[in-house]
């Protein structure tokens, strides 16, 4: 994930979801290039409560140069701030069978994960 500083985790509350992710970011051209590649290419969900960059892609190949694929099975989140979201955006997006992500910590990121959508929508919907 390149430039990000962990260390802020800890230090974002009460900033606004948008603010969270580009806090992360040493180099914000970076971000901001991230996101005209998804607002092109993906998809950007941002209002008060949360913000979301993802995309569709086929899961079986690396998701960093995937744009307009054209069998997706998997929807590639890149990121999302905001507190009990993930429901929001499995309600607003077609389903794809899979769901892919990673997570920060204040120990660093985990490893990039692959959910059936399925499973995952039951778990945020309890």
């Amino acid at each position: 994930m390149g430039n990000l500083k962990t260390e802020l985790l800890t230090k974002l509350e009460g900033f606004a979801p948008y603010q969270q992710i580009v806090a992360l970011y040493e180099d914000k051209s970076k971000f901001f290039s991230e996101l005209h590649n998804y607002m092109i290419g993906g998809l950007v969900i941002s209002n008060p409560s949360y913000f979301m960059m993802l995309k569709a892609i086929d899961g079986s190949k690396d998701a960093s140069d995937q744009w307009f694929c054209k069998n997706p099975d998997t929807w590639y989140i890149r990121w999302v701030a905001g507190k009990g979201c993930i429901k929001d955006m499995m309600d607003q997006i077609s389903p794809l069978p899979f769901v892919k992500f990673r997570r920060l910590t204040t120990n660093g990121e985990t490893n990039l994960r692959t959910v059936q959508w399925n499973k995952l929508y039951k778990k945020v919907s309890v």
